[in-house]
């Protein structure tokens, strides 16, 4: 009888406790801040916008829960970062949120020009590899340039020239002479460069990114926040002509790792306003070879920041009225996160279908408005659902594409509250220990219950009398909308043309990194082109993963992707970030990794530009090529002339 009682008692006490912790849990993420949208500067109908960004050091506050509370603040972190802050803009700036960590979201339309004039007000550093020159080893963290991540623009100087390396104004001489011979003198300057971009008047609208992409340093410039959104709007033939786009509201939603370090061994990084995180190299990177640059090793951080944020925030909130549809514009900013795009059902951990969770409707990958041909008349856009384990068909190959959202990735979206009040959350694609969840436990509202949230969503019934948007538009909507000219089949090549094999090196290629990240077994090389492209010539590629997960990225042409493994695409999708991934053979003791196959036709613009991973981590490490688009004769009737990197417009 007391056993019963003792057992009875324990049961009601376990359950208190889980219904104690469960009203804390909802409390907290019903009550969490509302996400705050970065500074906006905008064209406006003006066809042209120019900005100032400066990167410095600075102390900026993560706003939130600390995911290191137990080691520091539980709220409201201090960090001490190399930002990149809107200095002025011409038209003005919106008034926002300038003291987030993270870029002013900038808007252009086609047709316009964009000038951003780009500052290093950072100082030269030994320390942080600054005089370093390496392929593979992570260096340079005081050297910058920008990419504009998606737009298809001239590769060249002034434009999104990738090989340029600003440095801090007062860099000594040996550094730069170095970088004179790897990189060429006109690649390397002090101070600041004014960057001028022309958009083409047919450009897609839709959702890009820039970011600082400094070979060697973009884990760490990412891990810094320097990125931000880049938008291009077009009220004519864009997204913004669409009727429920108009009427949404607008939410900006740059996923962020900033990778800041705590409690090192000399006492220092509580993350308080006196004595902040940092984020330096052994809290990026944590190689203490590498990141010693011919002194002594530096120490580690006790604690060490994963948990991804946005706009700068840690598990913000968005509020949604009972069947309101909003414009999310989405961008994987991590140094290499997969992030899956579905919302979860808080405290509902029976809830594996998660039917009354908001529905999100894909507007747009990658910048490009989805195009469907086979759509009916009243047919929603591509409506995200739970993840296919193994895809058979074209419709589950399209969905796993557009729902599994990689580092570099953007989705345009359309997102519908259910009809009934409730809280909901996205989570990253790891577990408590940072393995990836596997697939047939993602979007399972069970295997969620103990992870920390990236967002929260509440969906609440209006008790305004103001009307909100519930419209979504329809798939022909979005078909007739600018995007790039399908690539036929009568224009592919049989077989494939170009391959990408990403993989790694044991310890005897690059022994400070313990191996380098390769493709197609080499690294990247910025003396002499790796692969040459022809202008207008239709390439049909091949990618796959030898080991690992990675993100295949090129630089101002998009690609239309076929297959993947022996399934075809429903329809083309365009993109410029592929994620290609390893799965286990039918022992589960091996890793094959799938192919992946995509046609590309670089178009307008001759010159150098790269194609790497988009887990930075690996690029930093040598997972990246130089390419060159040539002429449309030059690559079958070679010149001894010297290329100028001349460049065609449209």
């Amino acid at each position: 009888m007391k056993k019963n009682t003792y057992q009875l008692f324990t049961i009601q006490l376990i359950f208190f406790v889980f219904l104690v912790m469960t009203i804390a849990l909802t409390h907290a993420l019903v009550h969490a801040a509302p996400l705050q949208m970065p500074v906006s500067a905008s064209s406006g109908s003006t066809k042209s916008l120019s900005v100032q960004l400066d990167v410095e050091s600075a102390k900026y506050t993560l706003f939130g829960p600390s995911p290191t509370a137990k080691n520091g603040p539980s709220e409201n972190p201090v960090v001490s970062v190399r930002g990149a802050k809107l200095t002025h803009s011409k038209p003005a700036a919106s008034q926002s949120a300038n003291h987030l960590l993270v870029g002013p979201t900038l808007r252009v339309r086609p047709g316009d020009k964009l000038n951003i004039l780009f500052r290093n007000n950072l100082n030269y550093e030994k320390s942080a590899g600054d005089a370093s020159h390496s392929t593979t080893n992570p260096h340079g963290f005081d050297v910058i340039n920008l990419h504009t991540h998606g737009l298809h623009v001239s590769p060249s100087s002034p434009s999104d020239n990738v090989l340029l390396n600003i440095f801090p104004k007062k860099t000594p001489k040996e550094p730069l002479n170095e970088c004179y011979a790897e990189f060429g003198k006109e690649n390397c300057v002090t101070e600041k460069f004014a960057y001028a971009y022309k958009i083409p008047v047919n450009h897609p609208s839709g959702t890009y990114w820039y970011h600082a992409h400094k070979h060697g340093a973009v884990a760490m410039h990412l891990a810094n926040g320097i990125a931000g959104a880049l938008i291009i709007e077009d009220p004519v033939h864009g997204l913004e002509s669409l009727a429920a786009v108009q009427k949404a509201r607008e939410q900006i939603i740059l996923l962020q790792e900033v990778a800041y370090g705590g409690n090192y061994p000399d006492n220092t990084g509580s993350g308080t306003e006196k004595d902040p995180y940092r984020i330096d190299c052994m809290s990026v990177y944590g190689n203490q070879n590498g990141c010693a640059f011919g002194g002594q090793k530096p120490p580690a951080p006790g604690i060490t920041n994963n948990e991804l944020s946005v706009n700068g925030q840690f598990q913000p909130s968005i509020t949604m009225s009972t069947n309101e549809a909003q414009l999310w514009r989405v961008i994987n900013g991590s140094i290499g996160n997969v992030v899956p795009m579905c919302l979860m059902p808080v405290n509902q951990p029976n809830d594996k279908t998660a039917t009354a969770s908001p529905a999100a409707y894909v507007l747009a990958a990658d910048g490009v408005p989805v195009q469907n041909p086979n759509a009916g008349k009243n047919d929603l856009p591509v409506l995200l659902t739970n993840p296919v384990v193994k895809p058979t068909d074209g419709a589950g190959v399209l969905n796993n594409e557009l729902l599994f959202l990689a580092a570099g990735q953007r989705l345009d979206l359309m997102v519908k509250a259910p009809s009934t009040p409730g809280t909901y959350a996205l989570y990253d694609g790891v577990d408590q220990s940072g393995n990836a969840i596997p697939r047939d436990q993602i979007c399972q509202a069970s295997t969620y219950v103990q992870l920390t949230p990236i967002l929260t969503v509440n969906v609440e019934v209006s008790t305004s009398e103001i009307a909100y948007n519930t419209d979504v538009p329809t798939q022909q909507a979005l078909n007739r909308l600018t995007a790039p000219v399908t690539i036929t089949a009568a224009e592919s090549p049989e077989l494939p043309t170009q391959g990408a094999v990403f993989g790694f090196t044991n310890s005897e290629f690059a022994p400070i990194d313990g191996g380098a990240s390769v493709i197609n077994a080499r690294v990247f090389n910025p003396i002499r082109s790796q692969r040459d492209l022809a202008l207008k010539q239709v390439d049909l590629w091949s990618a796959q993963s030898a080991v690992g997960t990675h993100m295949f990225h090129i630089h101002i042409n998009s690609f239309q992707l076929v297959s993947r493994g022996q399934v075809k695409y429903s329809f083309p999708i365009w993109r410029d970030t592929l994620l290609v991934e390893t799965q286990s053979d039918k022992e589960g003791n091996a890793e094959i990794g799938d192919i992946v196959q995509f046609l590309q036709k670089p178009l307008d613009y001759t010159g150098s530009l790269v194609m790497h991973c988009h887990n930075v981590f690996h690029e930093d490490n040598g997972m990246m090529e130089l390419v060159k688009i040539l002429p449309p004769v030059s690559i079958h009737k070679p010149s001894h002339k010297r290329d100028a990197g001349s460049h065609s417009s449209r």
